[in-house]
């Protein structure tokens, strides 16, 4: 039988950076499960690859500054090259999500984040597309970006190897071992794991192994978002920010000569491959032709979906599970898992190691304790 302190389920960046955290403390006895072949094939490698600071949530900014810092300045522990292409980010708002906007932008001052509050015509010379959209103003954000992704996953799964992290592959999670109240033990088709610590990173399936568990009922939501990419355009310059109008829904930054877009769709799905949707890309159409007109002809090269794992409230669910002891949580990330991974596995790897440590209480997954 094989025995482990900690099993880790998951080796998207949730999973990834907590084993390299708690690696990093000094633990030997780590085994990370991946239920594909390879890591990052669901969400963590079919996101958008971008490093976004200002959010409206101020326990997530502060995760989010923590984490960019990271990748500014990755540690000498780190094998891997990672490329971060610092462009900034242009968060467009309108109305009462200008509004909004101005608050995020106070919130980051506060936190230490640098942002400027743009005027519309600041903006639009920046980025002539925006030339011909209608906005009252734009927050930016100098020291945002865009990652290579699976360098960065690589990187974490490497680092924590070279320290003792043991990394099984193929090896799906059909149940979690629970005796006298506390997980003990992770069910595969290779047989019983046992653990003295099961950490539930399992990204779309993290509410799917929480009830293996008979853990708190988290209310996660995996949900769909579509990005397309168009082909070659001439006139896009690759060192242009990802602008992004939060308040309609829609994104786009450089991409292979031409742009990557995203309309926000964010429809519930069941934890797996989602399928692309025809009448997304005709939501994505509309949208461009009511906000950037600019660039309402052009032709798309290729498209994909991926899966957002939301929480009820917005916060993150890390922490300890308050009705099954040993069962710990590092899930809901909603978008945010490529900016936050560094700080959320640090976040996490405390929290295991310590459990009196409080800093996760906003993150706890006790608040959906009925």
């Amino acid at each position: 039988m094989i025995a482990s302190q900690y099993v880790i389920i998951g080796a998207g960046f949730a999973g990834a950076a907590t084993a390299y955290h708690l690696a990093r403390h000094g633990v030997k006895n780590i085994l990370l499960l991946e239920q594909e072949k390879v890591a990052g094939v669901h969400s963590s490698g079919r996101n958008a690859s971008m490093i976004r600071q200002v959010v409206p949530e101020n326990a997530v900014m502060r995760l989010a500054k923590e984490g960019a810092a990271f990748l500014r300045g990755l540690p000498s522990d780190w094998q891997i090259p990672v490329d971060f292409q610092r462009n900034g980010s242009l968060l467009l708002g309108s109305g009462e999500g200008w509004d909004r906007l101005s608050r995020d932008a106070e919130m980051a001052r506060e936190v230490g984040i640098e942002v400027e509050s743009w005027l519309p015509e600041k903006a639009k010379d920046y980025v002539p597309v925006l030339k011909d959209a209608d906005f009252d103003g734009a927050i930016w954000c100098p020291t945002d970006g865009v990652v290579d992704i699976h360098a960065l996953l690589s990187g974490y799964l490497k680092a924590a190897f070279s320290m003792g992290t043991q990394i099984r592959y193929s090896c799906a999670v059909q149940g979690i071992e629970v005796q006298d109240g506390r997980a003990c033990g992770v069910l595969t088709a290779e047989g019983l794991i046992r653990a003295e610590t099961v950490i539930n990173a399992a990204g779309p399936w993290a509410g799917v192994v929480g009830k293996m568990a008979g853990a708190v009922e988290a209310p996660l939501r995996p949900c769909r978002r579509h990005l397309f990419v168009t082909t070659p355009l001439p006139w896009v310059d690759p060192k242009w920010p990802f602008v992004w109008d939060d308040a309609h829904g829609i994104y786009f930054r450089p991409d292979s000569g031409g742009l990557l877009l995203c309309p926000c769709d964010q429809d519930e799905m069941a934890p797996g491959d989602p399928p692309t949707d025809s009448s997304v890309a005709e939501l994505l159409a509309e949208k461009i032709r009511q906000r950037f007109p600019g660039i309402a002809d052009v032709a798309i090269r290729k498209s994909w979906a991926g899966l957002r794992t939301l929480s009820s409230d917005g916060r993150f669910v890390i922490g300890w599970d308050s009705k099954v002891r040993g069962f710990f949580w590092v899930a809901g990330l909603g978008g945010h898992g490529v900016t936050t991974s560094s700080a959320v596995g640090a976040l996490a790897a405390g929290l295991i190691l310590d459990p009196s440590e409080r800093r996760g209480g906003p993150f706890s997954p006790g608040r959906f304790a009925s």
